[in-house]
């Protein structure tokens, strides 16, 4: 990875809602590693949530748009949402290096994603020719993610361990070069389920959604039991 080219970051989900938690994980990561951009991308629908109603892209995109206007490296990209259909996570990288071809990507990820990564559509490809920033969770040693990374694929996986002297967990495919990085970032445990479920039962969500964020859904009445 050049230092010429651009280090963009790419976090997606469902944001329904946006809260503080994946604005927080963004602006770690983009402090951590040096990116120059992180792009939110919101998807239209999520492979393994498809039974799940979800709120409209126009109110998603949204609350987006109010969480990360004051952040001038923070963009967000509705390739999914225009493709309109299920949202997997090869094709909208592939999409993106399409799109940037000059530019090194790094699919920002939670804990709970790497114990099902190997599973993904076209994990393998994924794996050999794109970046992957994997953040800790609250509780959760990194140490504890060596075994389950080199334990992929029936123990035939693509990554071996580099000691990099990082205070990171950090993997190399040695065939293509990428990386397979899990960083001490300790995002707060937040799920938008919970605070949809919060809203709907009239429970304060104080501190877990931006103001913004939060003024919206009330105007609108999104999330109304």
């Amino acid at each position: 990875m050049s230092k010429d080219r651009q280090q963009i970051g790419i976090l997606g989900g469902s944001f329904d809602p946006v809260h503080v938690g994946h604005i927080g994980l963004a602006q770690e990561t983009y402090k951590k590693f040096g990116l120059n951009q992180v792009l939110f991308v919101p998807v239209f629908q999520s492979p393994n949530k498809s039974h799940v109603p979800i709120t409209s892209a126009t109110h998603r995109v949204a609350m987006l748009q109010l969480a990360i206007k004051n952040i001038p490296y923070f963009d967000i990209s509705d390739i999914d949402i225009i493709r309109q259909e299920i949202s997997y996570t090869i094709d909208t990288l592939n999409c993106f290096r399409l799109k940037y071809p000059n530019s090194d990507l790094f699919l920002i990820i939670g804990f709970d994603n790497l114990l099902e990564l190997d599973s993904w559509k076209d994990a393998l490809k994924i794996m050999k020719n794109y970046n992957i920033l994997v953040a800790s969770r609250p509780g959760i040693k990194i140490t504890s993610s060596e075994e389950k990374i080199l334990g992929m694929f029936n123990g035939d996986s693509p990554y071996c361990l580099c000691e990099t002297g990082s205070g990171n967990l950090d993997f190399v495919n040695p065939e293509t070069g990428t990386r397979l990085v899990v960083c001490d970032i300790r995002p707060r445990d937040i799920s938008s389920t919970n605070v949809r479920e919060s809203l709907v039962k009239g429970k304060p969500v104080d501190n877990l959604l931006p103001p913004e964020v939060e003024t919206y859904i009330i105007k609108h009445q999104i999330y109304k039991g």
